[in-house]
């Protein structure tokens, strides 16, 4: 089963999606967040052109897994993207991905780890690779 993987923020959304097995992950772009309505466009055009059979968005939640004002934001957005494309939508924690991917990026040349985008780019294979695990350990 092909999945997207789609680490929001509210400057860029970093993008990831696995082959049609569901295991191998690679990154796919960041896009660079103007306006929802731009954003569900371009984020429409990915996946026809990929053709999931899901998508799953990070969902950063606070101490105690409670809510936060990004949580909510993000749910939000996920479920317009679902009404949009149809497809089923995943949430999964996503605690700390952007900053498990900067440390990735240290060993990289000084200006590919200074580039933002890689950031979004990888957390999104992150948060694919944490929902792929969930899944195969019944978590």
């Amino acid at each position: 089963m092909k999945l997207l993987g789609i680490d929001y923020g509210r400057k860029r959304i970093g993008c990831a999606v696995t082959d049609e097995t569901g295991r191998i992950v690679r990154g796919l772009t960041t896009l660079k967040r103007k306006n929802n309505i731009s954003l569900l466009d371009e984020l429409h055009t990915i996946i026809q052109k990929e053709k999931p059979h899901a998508l799953v968005f990070g969902l950063p939640l606070g101490y105690n897994e409670q809510e936060t004002e990004m949580s909510r934001e993000i749910r939000k957005f996920a479920d317009s993207v679902k009404i949009q494309s149809g497809l089923p939508v995943h949430l999964i924690d996503e605690s700390n991905t952007s900053h498990a991917a900067t440390m990735m990026l240290r060993s990289q040349k000084k200006k590919y780890r200074r580039d933002k985008k890689n950031i979004d780019r990888i957390a999104a294979c992150l948060i694919l690779d944490a929902f792929i695990r969930e899944q195969e350990c019944g978590c």
